[in-house]
């Protein structure tokens, strides 16, 4: 009697590691599984906290790039151009808050896209696997700390771009003013 319940649990424990999963998440078999499985995934990995350090970083890097702006205009304009820039400081920053405060409420959706994608592209396998990363030890402490990566990655890579950014801001404000020239404001 012992050896019908104790040959049933060697099968299942065969059977288990034969799937590749080996007792973690079991592989999604239908696409509906493979769905879920991604978003919970991305959902994973869309940590509040990266996010909140990510779009800290970019202000922090924008901000001075603004004020650099100045530098692009003709010498005899420079001064007033960063009376101006300081004037429209706060509105500059109250915009860009605006607009990471509309980035971050939109986060949850984008990663329900980035999961709807995943399942398309990754396999069953693929999913389970990394959801078992995800949730190990590992996984848990590579997210924790992906935050301070970006926290200290966004900087420098605001830095090297600051000229590309620059000469970019240059020549919207120049292709802006020769596409408006002779256009007269609305009234107000």
């Amino acid at each position: 009697m012992i050896r019908k319940p104790a040959m049933a649990a060697a099968m299942c424990v065969l059977l288990s590691a034969c799937n590749g999963s080996g007792g973690g998440t079991p592989v999604p078999t239908t696409d509906a599984e493979k769905e879920k499985l991604a978003s919970d995934i991305a959902t994973k990995i869309s940590d509040p906290k990266m996010f909140d350090g990510m779009f800290d970083s970019v202000r922090a890097s924008m901000m001075p790039t603004l004020s650099e702006i100045c530098s692009t205009v003709a010498a005899d304009k420079q001064a007033e151009c960063t009376d101006k820039m300081a004037a429209a400081r706060p509105a500059i920053e109250s915009s860009m808050e605006e607009a990471m405060a509309q980035a971050k409420e939109m986060m949850p959706s984008l990663m329900q896209d980035m999961g709807s994608v995943m399942a398309r592209v990754y396999t069953g396998e693929e999913l389970a696997k990394m959801n078992d990363f995800y949730t190990s030890p590992e996984g848990k402490s590579i997210m924790a700390k992906q935050p301070k990566v970006m926290a200290e990655f966004m900087p420098m890579a605001a830095e090297r771009m600051k000229g590309m950014q620059l000469d970019m801001m240059r020549k919207t404000q120049e292709r802006v003013a020769e596409a408006l020239e002779g256009v007269a404001p609305a009234p107000n």
